[in-house]
C-alpha cells in the first residue's frame, strides 16, 4: 500500500502542503487580504502550472474557508470537495496559524471577522453575464455557512433567515439587472427588491439600476458580516473592519470576453468597502484578452489592469531543494534506482542513497521549474520504470553500477517525453543512438544541410541531420533562430517566447552534458529500455544489426 503522505503517483490537484517551497506565498496573501483597505483587488499571478490554485487555497483555508458543498443530482446528501479530508486534517494540525505565522494581534482578530467565498468562473463562462453565477455562488456558500451555524446553535434562526432572504433578493436582483426585467424564478422577491428601491429617498430612486444593485450588494455583505461577527462573539466596534473575501480562480482559463466582463463587473458593481477580491491569473493571458476586446495599446491595457488591481503577488519559481526532495521522495517510493533492504550492508545502502540523490538532481536539471510539468514527467518515468520491469535488471547489480543505468533510462524517457520524433527513430532502430552521439558530442561546426544535400546523402547523414535539427538550439550554429522574427509581436509575447526557448535550451543543454557522460561512443541502447522483455526472453533481431537502416521518416515529417 502507498503511504498517503507520499503517493506513488502525484495528481495535479491543488495542495495545502508546501511541496515546492511556495507555501509562504499563500501565507502572505492571507495576511495581506486582512491588512488591505477595502475595496481592494489582489492579483496572484503565475504561468500555467505554477501553483496559483494551491497558493490561493492555502490562503483560503488559513482564513477559515470551508470545503464547498453541493447537492448531488440523485441524492439528498450534500457532496463536498474531494480534498475535504486533507483539508480538515490540515486545519486541525494548523489551528491558530496566525500565531504560528507571527501575525500581530489585530490581524489575528480580524481573521475571525471575515467570511471567505470561492468562485471558479471557468465553470460558468458560458453564462450570459458573469455577475449572475458569481452572486449565486456567494448566495450558495454563505447560505451553507448560515445553515451550519444554525445547526451548531451559534446563530439565531431569525438572523439566519433574514440574511438568507437578503441573499435571495441579491441573486434575483443580479438576474433582473442582467435581463432588464423581473425574472420568473422568484418574481415575488424581485418585486420586493424593486419596491425597496422605490421606497427609498429621492437620491436612491434617482440612481440607475446598476447603482442600486451596488448599494443592495453592499447592504447584503454588511448583513452577512454582522452574522459572522455575532457568531464569533465580537464586539460591534471591532466588526467595523470585517470583510468578505472572494477568491476567484482560473480566470485565465476563460475565453477572452468572459475575462474582460468579469473584471469590469467586479470594478463596477462589487467594489464595496467590505469586499476584498483575490484573483488567480496569468497576467500575460489577461493582457492578451484586453488587447483583443478593448483594442487599446499595450501600455493602455497595462494601465487599465493596474486600475483594476491594487496589488499583484507573483508566484516565484519553486525552490530547487524542494523540487529535488519531492522527486527523491517519489522515486524512493517506487524503488528507483534500487530498492535497498534495511538489512543490506552499509556500503550498499549508502550507494543506493547517493544514486537516488544524484538521479533526482539530474532530473531537476532536465525539467522546466514548473510544478505541473515536474509532476507529469516524474509520474511518467515511474510508470515506464514499472512497465519495463527495471527493478529486476537494473536494481539487481551487485557492483553499484545501477545508478548509471537508471540515468540512461531516464535520459531515454526524456527523449520520449520532449523529443518524440527523435525517440520514434531510436525506438525503431536503437543503433541510431550512435548517430545521436555523433551529433551531440562532436557537432562543432556542423551546419544544417540543404534540401539538395539531403537528397543525395546516405542514411547515416540523413539521421544526423534529423538529430541535428532537433538539437540545433543547443549546438553552435549560425543563428539557429534566425527564422523567428519579433517585429510585430508585443513585448510580453517576445518575453514569453524567450523564456520558453530559454527553458527548453536549459533542459536540452543539461541533457547533452548527461548524454555525453552516460552514452560512450559506440555504445548501444539496452533493448530492455525499449522492449517489454523479461528474463531470458529473445530480443527482436533488429536490435543486433551492425549498421543503421534507413530512418523511418514518416512519423517525423
Amino acid at each position: 500500500m502507498t503511504d498517503e503522505n507520499n503517493p506513488f503517483y502525484r495528481n495535479d490537484s491543488w495542495t495545502l502542503e508546501d511541496a515546492f517551497g511556495i507555501g509562504r506565498v499563500g501565507d502572505q496573501v492571507a495576511r495581506m487580504a486582512l491588512e488591505v483597505e477595502p475595496p481592494f483587488t489582489i492579483g496572484v499571478t503565475g504561468k500555467w502550472g505554477s501553483g496559483k490554485t494551491s497558493v490561493m487555497r492555502r490562503a483560503f483555508v488559513t482564513l477559515g474557508g470551508k470545503p464547498i458543498e453541493q447537492a448531488l443530482m440523485f441524492s439528498d446528501i450534500p457532496n463536498k470537495e474531494e480534498n475535504d479530508e486533507a483539508w480538515t486534517a490540515w486545519r486541525c494540525t494548523n489551528e491558530g496559524r496566525g500565531s504560528e505565522l507571527g501575525w500581530p494581534v489585530p490581524t489575528k482578530k480580524l481573521a475571525d471577522q471575515t467570511l471567505c467565498i470561492w468562485y471558479s468562473p471557468w465553470q460558468h463562462q458560458n453564462e450570459g453575464n458573469p455577475l449572475v453565477p458569481l452572486i449565486r455562488e456567494i448566495q450558495a456558500q454563505a447560505t451553507a455557512w448560515l445553515k451550519f451555524k444554525q445547526v451548531a446553535g451559534t446563530i439565531n434562526r431569525q438572523v439566519g433567515l433574514a440574511v438568507a432572504k437578503i441573499l435571495e433578493h441579491l441573486a434575483d436582483a443580479a438576474a433582473t439587472l442582467y435581463l432588464g426585467k423581473p425574472t420568473q424564478l422568484a418574481r415575488g422577491l424581485t418585486d420586493a427588491v424593486r419596491q425597496g428601491w422605490q421606497a427609498g429617498d429621492e437620491g436612491l430612486t434617482a440612481l440607475s439600476d446598476g447603482q442600486r444593485f451596488h448599494l443592495l450588494f453592499e447592504d447584503a455583505v454588511e448583513q452577512i458580516l454582522k452574522a459572522r461577527c455575532a457568531d464569533s462573539g465580537i464586539e460591534e466596534e471591532l466588526a467595523q473592519k470585517a470583510r468578505l473575501l472572494i477568491f476567484v480562480d482560473d480566470l485565465d482559463r476563460c475565453e477572452g470576453e468572459a475575462i474582460v466582463r468579469l473584471l469590469e463587473i467586479i470594478k463596477l458593481y462589487l467594489g464595496t468597502r467590505r469586499c476584498v477580491f483575490v484573483l488567480g491569473l496569468d497576467d500575460s493571458a489577461v493582457l492578451d484578452a484586453l488587447r483583443k476586446h478593448r483594442g487599446d495599446s499595450e501600455e493602455g491595457n497595462r494601465e487599465y489592469l493596474e486600475k483594476l488591481f491594487q496589488a499583484m503577488v507573483a508566484i516565484p519559481l519553486p525552490a530547487q531543494t524542494g523540487v529535488c526532495q519531492g522527486i527523491q521522495d517519489q522515486l524512493k517510493t517506487h524503488g528507483i534506482p534500487r530498492r535497498s533492504s534495511p538489512t543490506a550492508p552499509a556500503a550498499e545502502q549508502e550507494a543506493t542513497e547517493q544514486a537516488l540523490i544524484e538521479l533526482a538532481a539530474n532530473i531537476e536539471l532536465l525539467l522546466e521549474p514548473n510544478p505541473r510539468k515536474i509532476k507529469n514527467f516524474v509520474n511518467s518515468l515511474c510508470a515506464a520504470w514499472a512497465m519495463h520491469d527495471c527493478q529486476t535488471w537494473i536494481g539487481a547489480s551487485d557492483e553499484f553500477e545501477f545508478g548509471d543505468e537508471a540515468h540512461r533510462f531516464t535520459l531515454l524517457q526524456y527523449l520520449r517525453h520532449y523529443h518524440r520524433p527523435v525517440w520514434r527513430l531510436l525506438e525503431r532502430q536503437p543503433e541510431a543512438i550512435r548517430s545521436l552521439n555523433d551529433v551531440l558530442c562532436g557537432a562543432e561546426g556542423l551546419e544544417p544541410m540543404s534540401a539538395a544535400e539531403l537528397s543525395g546523402n546516405d542514411d547515416q547523414a540523413l539521421l544526423r541531420e534529423i538529430f541535428f535539427r532537433a538539437f540545433s538550439h543547443v549546438l553552435r550554429t549560425k543563428d539557429p533562430d534566425a527564422k523567428d522574427k519579433h517585429g510585430t509581436e508585443s513585448l510580453d509575447e517576445v518575453v514569453k517566447r524567450f523564456n520558453e526557448r530559454r527553458d527548453r535550451k536549459r533542459s536540452d543543454d543539461n541533457f547533452r552534458v548527461l548524454f555525453a557522460k552516460l552514452f560512450e561512443q559506440g555504445q548501444t541502447i539496452d533493448p530492455r529500455h525499449i522492449y517489454l522483455v523479461t528474463g531470458d526472453e529473445a530480443l527482436p533481431e533488429a536490435t543486433t544489426q551492425a549498421s543503421d537502416p534507413a530512418p523511418d521518416t514518416g512519423p517525423t515529417a
